[in-house]
C-alpha cells in the first residue's frame, strides 16, 4: 500500500530539511485568525468598560434604534460578564479534542468560525446584561476550541525547521488581537461605538469562514490517523512543494503505526534510510494506525504522563504570572498607579524596563549566534502539539486548555479582591508563583528545536540544550 521512491527522487531535497514553504505561510496566517479573535475578545471589554456598564444619562436608547445606550452592571455582575468569556473557553477547550478528532482539524476551524460570528452579533446587539454575558460565553467557547485546534493544526502542518516560528505566529496573533482591541477601543469608547467594537468579532470571523474551505487543507497526520494514506501523501506534497516527501511521510506513518519501530532516522544516514524502507516493506500489507487513546493508556505511558505534567505546568504559569489580569484590568491598574506614585516615576520605570528588555534581547541574539540553542520552553499553547504523540493530542490538549481557561477565569474573577486586600503587594504573589515554575521548567521541560514530532515523541531522552 505504501511504497518508497527514495532512490528515484534522491536528487530532490529532503522535505525534512525544508525551511518555510510558501503554502505553509498562507495556511498559518489563515489559521491564526482564530488566535487574533482569542486576543481580541480577551481584552475587548477593558477600554470601553465605563461606557458599557455606567449610564451617565440613565438607561436610554440610541436614537432610532431598539438597543439601550449602555447595560447597567455593578462590579460583581461586570466581573461575571468579563469572566464568562473564560467560562465559555473552559467548555470549548474540553470539547475541542473530540471535535477535532471527529471532524478533523480543518473542519473544526471552519465550524469554530460560527462561535465568533454568533457571539459577536449577540454582544453588539445586547439589550440587557444576560444577552451580553451569553455573547461573551459563546466567544469564549470559540477561544477554547481555537486554543486547542489551532496549535494542533499548525504543529502538524509545519516543517521541522519552521515549527518554532509558526508556533510563535499563533502566540503573536493572540497578542496582536489584544493590542488592536486597545487601539480600536479608544476611539470607539462612546455610545454606540462600543457596539461597533464588539461586532467586529463577527466581521473578522467571516474571513476565515469563507477562505478556509477554499484554501485550506487537512493535516496530513490527521489523515494518516484516519487511514487515508493516499490523501495524506498528496496533502503533504502540497505543503512541501518542490521537496521529496518520502522519508518524512514514512516517518509520520512509522510514528503512528501499531508496528512502530523505535529506531527512527535521526541523522539522514544511509543506514537510517534503509531501515525505514525495510520496516515499511514488511508492514505494507498489514499497516494499522493507532487510534485515539484513552486516559488509562495515557497514565500507563511513562513518557506521555510526564509530558502531561510539563504541558499542564506551563499553562498554569501562563495564567498565574499576572499577565492575564493586566489584560483584563490594565486601565484600572494604571490609573491607580498614577494616582499613587505620580506620572514621572511611572514614565521613568517603564523606560528603564524597556531598556533592560532591549539589552536582554541583544544578549540572547549574541548567545544564539555563538551556537547556543534558543529558549528552552515552548509556548504553552503549541507545546502539547509538539511533544505529544498524535493519538494522545486530542486527550491532552483539552486537559491543558481546560486548566488554562479555568485559571484564567479565577485570576480575572478574584483579582479585584486581591488588589483591595494586598494593595501594592498583589503582584508579589504572581512573582513568587512564576519563580517556582522557573525551577520546574529548568528541571523538566525538554528542548524541541530541530526535531520532528515523531523524533520527540518516540520516547527517547531529549537533551536540554
Amino acid at each position: 500500500m505504501i511504497s518508497s521512491n527514495i532512490e528515484q527522487n534522491s536528487s530532490i531535497q529532503d522535505s525534512r530539511n525544508a525551511k518555510l514553504p510558501f503554502y505553509c505561510i498562507i495556511l498559518t496566517l489563515l489559521a491564526v485568525i482564530g488566535g487574533f479573535e482569542n486576543g481580541f475578545n480577551t481584552g475587548i471589554t477593558n477600554i470601553p468598560e465605563q461606557t458599557i456598564k455606567n449610564c451617565s444619562n440613565g438607561y436610554n436608547h440610541v436614537q432610532g434604534a431598539g438597543v439601550p445606550d449602555c447595560l447597567p452592571m455593578g462590579n460583581l455582575l461586570w466581573g461575571l460578564a468579563v469572566g464568562s468569556h473564560s467560562m465559555g473557553a473552559i467548555f470549548g477547550g474540553l470539547s475541542a479534542g473530540r471535535l477535532q478528532t471527529m471532524f478533523g482539524r480543518k473542519n473544526a476551524l471552519i465550524y469554530n468560525s460560527f462561535t465568533w460570528i454568533i457571539g459577536g452579533v449577540l454582544l453588539g446587539a445586547s439589550v440587557n446584561p444576560v444577552m451580553f454575558i451569553c455573547g461573551r460565553t459563546i466567544t469564549g467557547i470559540g477561544a477554547g476550541i481555537g486554543s486547542v485546534v489551532i496549535p494542533t493544526y499548525l504543529g502538524e502542518i509545519s516543517t521541522i525547521k519552521s515549527r518554532g516560528l509558526i508556533g510563535s505566529v499563533y502566540q503573536a496573533s493572540v497578542c496582536a488581537g489584544i493590542v488592536i482591541t486597545q487601539l480600536v477601543g479608544l476611539p470607539l469608547s462612546f455610545v454606540p461605538g462600543w457596539r461597533i467594537l464588539l461586532t467586529l468579532t463577527s466581521v473578522i470571523a467571516i474571513f476565515q469562514l469563507v477562505l478556509m474551505p477554499i484554501i485550506g487543507v487537512e493535516s496530513p497526520r490527521y489523515l494518516i490517523s484516519q487511514n487515508k494514506f493516499d490523501e495524506a501523501k498528496v496533502t503533504l506534497q502540497k505543503l512541501r512543494k518542490g521537496y521529496n516527501i518520502d522519508l518524512e511521510f514514512e516517518e509520520i506513518i512509522q510514528g503512528q503505526s501499531v508496528n512502530q519501530i523505535n529506531a527512527i532516522n535521526d541523522d539522514n544516514t544511509e543506514k537510517g534510510e534503509k531501515h525505514i524502507q525495510s520496516s515499511l516493506a514488511d508492514t505494507d500489507n498489514q499497516l494499522r494506525i493507532k487510534k485515539s487513546a484513552s486516559f488509562k493508556e495515557l497514565l500507563q505511558d511513562s513518557y506521555c504522563h510526564k509530558m502531561l505534567f510539563v504541558c499542564v505546568g506551563t499553562h498554569v504559569v501562563q495564567q498565574l504570572c499576572g499577565i492575564q489580569v493586566i489584560v483584563f484590568y490594565s486601565t484600572a491598574i494604571f490609573l491607580n498607579v498614577m494616582d499613587r506614585v505620580g506620572r514621572r516615576p511611572l514614565l521613568l520605570t517603564s523606560e528603564i524596563g524597556v531598556t533592560i528588555s532591549c539589552l536582554l534581547i541583544e544578549c540572547n541574539g549574541n548567545i544564539h549566534n555563538s551556537g547556543h540553542s534558543g529558549a528552552r520552553i515552548t509556548i504553552p499553547n503549541i507545546q502539547y502539539g509538539i511533544v505529544i504523540p498524535t493519538r494522545f493530542v486530542s486527550l491532552i490538549g483539552p486537559i491543558c486548555l481546560g486548566t488554562n481557561w479555568t485559571l484564567n477565569f479565577l485570576a480575572s474573577f478574584i483579582f479585584p479582591v486581591m488588589k483591595e486586600a494586598l494593595k501594592e503587594y498583589t503582584f508579589l504573589v504572581f512573582g513568587a508563583i512564576t519563580f517556582c515554575f522557573v525551577i520546574l521548567t529548568w528541571i523538566f521541560v525538554p528542548e524541541t528545536k530541530g526535531r520532528s514530532i515523531e523524533e520527540i515523541t518516540s520516547g527517547k531522552q531529549i537533551a536540554n540544550k
